[in-house]
């Protein structure tokens, strides 16, 4: 049975970004279609990868977290987004950062 794993996405008109904070995945695209499915093929691809490993490599590839910094960064971002949802960049255009709901 597939597991939720925490992944955000950032996005600011046709550039955006998602990671996937659980496995340390990264992808880029155009829009928040594209990086979703992006993600959710990388994260699909890598719990494939990693359950073909025998043990112990297999364990640890599965439990690999982003570093502290990066989930810090990323809580940082998420923490602003909501608290100035309404704040724009100088271009006028929102910042955007979106929780991604991805099986693993």
């Amino acid at each position: 049975m597939p597991k939720a794993v925490l992944c955000v996405a950032s996005g600011h008109g046709s550039q955006w970004e998602a990671f996937c904070l659980d496995f340390d995945l990264a992808v880029q695209g155009e829009s928040f279609e594209e990086v979703r499915r992006l993600l959710t093929d990388a994260i699909e691809m890598y719990v494939q990868t990693a359950e073909a490993e025998p043990e112990p490599n297999r364990s640890r590839l599965l439990a690999r977290k982003a570093p502290f910094l990066v989930r810090l960064m990323w809580a940082w971002r998420v923490f602003w987004s909501t608290l100035l949802i309404r704040a724009t960049r100088r271009d006028g255009n929102p910042a955007t950062v979106e929780f991604i709901t991805c099986p693993a």
